[in-house]
């Protein structure tokens, strides 16, 4: 089979879409992506605004591990898609990377358009994009203006990835991994995982086929086994039709009987009103005379209980007649008692007081005895018997003498020469120090206590004025109390309240108690004699009624006896109709529910019959189904399988990977190597990509054997034709996009151990200028940055911040 590159290829794949039409994928033209400027603030470590702009086709970055090189491809995702290497991660939010306030600016080409992607967090925390195209904003919510940034793009987040990025340590992941992990990398980088979604998108198409196929069926089954049914239920309605047919000609005998039977009624009607209506009168009268009888007997027994009251009511008057001077007698005794026990009340008052008073003083004497005490105590520790006021004038006396004798000493050295002055200030100099000496001598028993003593009598005094005040006012007080009562006794004494009248007034008491029962009793019986009144001539009026109703009463039953054998006869008639009538509702009822039964058969069975019309159209579903069942099988297990279209795909497309990395390689080895073969293959049911490379003595080995350096050369010859073919992929829909910037972050650079090696990397990598507009080198190795003519570094200052510094621009 020829040869054909993988752009060519996915050119002519028709995919399906969710409304299962095929739609085939269009092809657009596209000058490519090509990147101009990154503008960042507040991401990552980039806290301060720093713009990076990359005019010429070959750029640099230099700067120390950990200075944020490599954040720059995640602020560029991050404008692009919302999206980074590190979100990527669980428990990575967007606020981790960009802070409130921060934003990331990419300016970049695409069909010969310039477009500025801006992408950040409000103060507030909230997150905003805004994008222009020549200059002129793009309106649209966040949703929209993401999904326009992917259609100029041309490529989602994964594939613009894939396509411009090659990360640290990626040169070396083709190389490294196994055969069937060469074979996933290769499909994540061209994309072809796309076809593996798809098979994921039919298989779920086909088990919901399959659910309705088995949703179908069932149906079929049941709408099959309804049918059976048809010819039993036509039966059945046949027999119920000619049940209603036998219950209606039963029914019309009974409305007959039912009519001869109201006949009867009707000529009986007269005489039975006669009987209901001489029945009433009848029970009437019967009940009004069992009324008087029981009126008599209870006139009766009044006319006996107003009797006896009578004989009762004389005998209570008779007992109760002394009440009036008995209670006159108890009042007198109650009020002396009163007032004896009010007068007893109050001198228990004042003997209350008086002891209250007397502990209230002895516990005041106790006080006052207790402060004399402490006062004495204190007084006995005193060391001087000079008090303040003293020690004070002591001290005075003593400072006037001492000056009294220093001015005389002065005045005798003034009166030299005069002898007799002399001597009688030398005299009264003696006299004063003799005083000086007796003022000295008692002024040196004044220390401390005697700032304390004169205090201490001053309160001795004060304490025991208190404690004779208090003697006289007890005294004064107690002496009022026991006048008081004394005055109180002799009233006690004049009221003259004996025990024998005290227990005169108790026996009294009792006798009225029981003297105002017997009252309360006659009150009662005289008001019980008032309302019976006199009954002798109600019982004789009651008499004479009940005589004349009883006369009446039997007439009328005479009277119904003749009219019992005609009342009999129209209450069996009346019976008969009755139950002629219930019979007839039980048949009505009995047609009315078989009529309904076959109103319901006749529907059962329409429908039924319109059966026959369902299962023909169930089938024909059925059976597309099953057609469609068996078409998305095929692409699941054998097209969009790994062992159809992928590695169809793949056999395309490796041949050309191999031709172009054979070269990139003699390239980079400057000749030595040249030759390299890359080949699917199957192996116990799991599929992988087989790298193998010529050596120098002809024979082909596999990449795992080359030392390091060699494997870097053999990995970044294979990323750089990849790199290649997808610059030269035509646009197809938003999946594929031609890129025309291509960042390369350290490629593994460290393991070129010769200079001659890294230049012929470094010139390589500047041949890959001929498919891109733009080549940005990350690295730290100064002797390869050198090379380039736009050089850019990244460093940390000691705040922790990540700046930009522009050190060549061509």
């Amino acid at each position: 089979m020829q040869s054909r590159t993988l752009a060519s290829f996915l050119g002519d794949v028709v995919l399906e879409d969710a409304r299962e039409t095929p739609v085939e994928i269009p092809i657009s033209s596209s000058d490519g992506f090509v990147i101009s400027e990154i503008e960042l603030k507040g991401f990552m470590r980039y806290l301060d605004k720093c713009t990076i702009h990359f005019p010429q086709k070959f750029t640099v970055i230099v700067g120390k591990t950990g200075s944020g090189k490599t954040s720059l491809l995640d602020a560029i995702t991050f404008a692009l898609y919302k999206r980074t290497s590190r979100t990527d991660l669980p428990n990575v939010k967007i606020d981790d990377i960009c802070q409130p306030g921060g934003h990331v600016k990419i300016t970049f080409a695409q069909e010969r358009d310039q477009y500025e992607v801006v992408r950040g967090l409000t103060s507030s925390g909230a997150s905003y994009i805004a994008l222009k195209r020549n200059g002129l904003p793009i309106s649209g919510s966040i949703p929209e203006l993401d999904a326009k940034v992917q259609e100029i793009i041309g490529l989602d987040y994964v594939g613009f990835r894939n396509s411009t990025f090659v990360r640290q340590d990626e040169m070396k992941e083709l190389g490294a991994q196994s055969g069937a992990d060469r074979l996933e990398i290769f499909q994540k980088l061209f994309r072809l995982e796309v076809f593996e979604k798809a098979q994921n998108i039919v298989a779920e198409k086909v088990n919901g086929i399959r659910l309705k196929i088995e949703g179908v069926t069932s149906e079929l089954t049941v709408r099959m086994e309804q049918q059976a049914k048809l010819p039993e239920k036509q039966e059945e309605l046949t027999a119920m039709k000619k049940e209603v047919e036998g219950k209606k000609a039963r029914l019309s005998e009974l409305q007959r009987a039912i009519t001869e039977k109201e006949g009867l009624l009707a000529k009986l009607k007269s005489e039975h009103e006669r009987f209901v209506e001489m029945r009433a009168k009848a029970s009437e009268m019967s009940r009004a005379v069992a009324e008087m009888g029981a009126k008599i007997t209870k006139a009766r027994e009044d006319n006996q209980k107003a009797m006896e009251l009578k004989q009762s009511i004389a005998q209570l008057g008779e007992e109760t007649s002394g009440y009036e001077s008995m209670q006159s007698k108890w009042d007198v005794l109650k009020e002396k008692e009163r007032k004896t026990t009010e007068l007893r009340e109050r001198m228990q008052i004042y003997e209350n007081q008086k002891r209250t008073m007397a502990d209230e003083h002895q516990h005041e004497v106790e006080r006052l005895s207790s402060l004399i005490s402490a006062q004495e105590e204190r007084l006995g520790k005193i060391t001087t018997d000079i008090g303040k006021d003293e020690a004070f004038s002591l001290l005075r006396k003593e400072g006037a003498l001492g000056e009294r004798i220093t001015r005389i000493e002065k005045e005798i050295e003034w009166l030299s020469g005069r002898d007799e002055l002399i001597a009688s200030l030398a005299r009264e100099r003696e006299t004063s120090k003799n005083e000086l000496n007796i003022l000295s001598s008692q002024a040196s028993r004044i220390n401390a206590d005697s700032f304390i003593l004169s205090e201490l009598q001053s309160q001795m005094v004060r304490i025991k004025g208190d404690m004779e005040r208090e003697e006289e006012a007890y005294r004064v007080k107690r002496g009022e109390i026991d006048a008081r009562i004394k005055e109180i006794q002799a009233e006690v004494d004049s009221a003259g309240f004996r025990v024998s009248e005290q227990e005169q007034l108790k026996e009294l008491g009792q006798k009225l108690e029981d003297l105002r029962r017997k009252k309360t009793e006659l009150e009662q019986k005289r008001n019980e004699l008032d309302r019976i009144g006199d009954v002798s001539k109600l019982i004789e009026d009651l008499t004479t009624q009940k005589g004349q109703k009883g006369m009446e009463l039997e007439q009328l039953q005479q009277s119904l006896k003749l009219l019992e054998v005609s009342e009999s006869n129209y209450e069996v008639a009346e019976r008969e109709l009755r139950e002629l009538q219930e019979r007839m509702r039980g048949i009505e009822a009995i047609i009315h529910g078989k009529e309904g039964e076959a109103r319901r058969l006749g529907t059962e069975i329409a429908d039924l019959q319109a059966i026959s019309q369902q299962i023909e159209s169930l089938e024909v579903t059925l059976k597309g189904l099953r057609e469609s069942a068996e078409v998305l099988t095929l692409l699941k297990d054998k097209i969009f399988h790994k062992k159809g279209i992928v590695m169809y795909a793949i056999e395309q497309l490796l041949p050309q990977l191999a031709r172009e990395t054979s070269s990139n390689l003699s390239d980079l080895t400057d000749g030595r190597f040249n030759n390299v073969r890359i080949v699917p293959y199957e192996e116990n049911s799991r599929y992988g990509v087989r790298i193998d490379v010529g050596g120098a003595e002809g024979e082909f080995h596999d990449v795992q054997e080359f030392s390091g350096g060699e494997k870097t050369q053999i990995n970044a010859a294979l990323r750089f034709a990849i790199a290649k073919e997808l610059a030269s992929m035509p646009q197809v829909g938003r999946t594929f996009g031609r890129m025309k910037t291509l960042f390369i972050d350290e490629g593994d650079l460290g393991s070129l151990d010769t200079e001659v090696s890294r230049g012929l990397f470094v010139k390589k990598l500047f041949d890959m200028g001929e498919f891109f507009d733009r080549v940005i080198l990350i690295t730290h190795l100064t002797e390869v940055a050198d090379r380039f003519p736009s050089k850019i570094r990244v460093y940390m200052t000691p705040e922790e911040k990540s700046k930009v510094e522009v050190l060549r621009e061509a």
